[in-house]
């Protein structure tokens, strides 16, 4: 998909809430700038463990935007369909905005899209004059390069991949495709990143497949990984998992979102269930 087609394709998926297409097109056209990334519909878990419908996000910013119809049960099912493809982006410390939408004039509601885009230029100015600010690159986005430029990934909105080869890339992997499940990150690289002992990374599916049901905590902090034989037992070779769940998009695109490093908590090591705590929420990353 191109930088064109996903901006359409994001436009038109507001189209069947009137007000919420007035606004988010208009903040769009008015913006005018291809350089700030833009998501709509992306529900986003606070640091306070509950998710969040942002109507409009922008990554870059850390600053969402909530368009308040008073009607909220679509909100609910929208919600609802996030958590079933797995598509919650992670953030600390993002900042909401709201514009009401009901009972209000068409010159209220354009004045509040104007200082929203004021509110908008203002942050993007001033990241711009601190060096903190990052053109969107869409070609790169889901790749390892930001996360390897910067030495480290951190769970959050930017931390999710096209596919097993760019999220492994993050790790020293420079080979072609590769489809499995876990890969073992080679001792020298996990002394690197900071891991003691035999590490891995573990790309699961979040749901039952098989004999096997996957699932994560509400607050995204327990992954639970079990066998629906009971009979089937294993003991927990690895003393750390960096996690990146296969999750699809608004758009229906597959990504691998980083979940963070886990470790098997010590009463669920061997059976037929495995439970692993989140430990760590940033690595570093490793240029082989």
């Amino acid at each position: 998909m191109s930088k064109i087609d996903y901006i359409l394709r994001s436009l038109s998926k507001t189209t069947h809430k009137r007000w919420e297409h007035y606004v988010i097109t208009r903040i769009y056209h008015q913006l005018s700038d291809d350089d700030i990334e833009f998501v709509c519909q992306q529900c986003v878990r606070k640091s306070d463990g509950k998710i969040y419908l942002a109507d409009l996000f922008f990554p870059q910013l850390g600053l969402y935007l909530e368009i308040d119809e008073q009607h909220h049960n679509g909100d609910e099912a929208k919600k609802k369909d996030a958590q079933r493809r797995f598509d919650i982006a992670e953030a600390a410390g993002l900042r909401e905005y709201r514009i009401i939408a009901f009972d209000v004039s068409l010159e209220s509601i354009n004045q509040a899209i104007e200082d929203f885009v004021s509110l908008v230029r203002a942050e993007i100015s001033l990241r711009i004059a601190k060096g903190e600010f990052k053109p969107w690159d869409y070609e790169n986005r889901f790749t390892a390069d930001p996360h390897l430029e910067a030495g480290f990934i951190e769970v959050g909105p930017h931390a999710a991949f096209w596919t097993h080869r760019n999220a492994l890339n993050c790790f020293g992997y420079d080979k072609g495709h590769l489809q499995k499940a876990v890969w073992n990150i080679p001792p020298h690289v996990s002394q690197y990143v900071g891991l003691a002992g035999r590490c891995m990374v573990w790309f699961p599916k979040l749901y039952k497949q098989g004999n096997w049901t996957n699932s994560l905590s509400d607050d995204g902090t327990i992954v639970i990984e079990k066998n629906d034989n009971p009979d089937h037992t294993y003991d927990e070779p690895w003393d750390n998992r960096i996690i990146m769940a296969r999750s699809r998009d608004e758009l229906n695109r597959t990504l691998y979102r980083f979940l963070g490093v886990f470790q098997v908590i010590p009463e669920f090591r061997s059976g037929n269930e495995h439970q692993f705590r989140r430990v760590a929420t940033r690595v570093k990353t490793y240029r082989g």
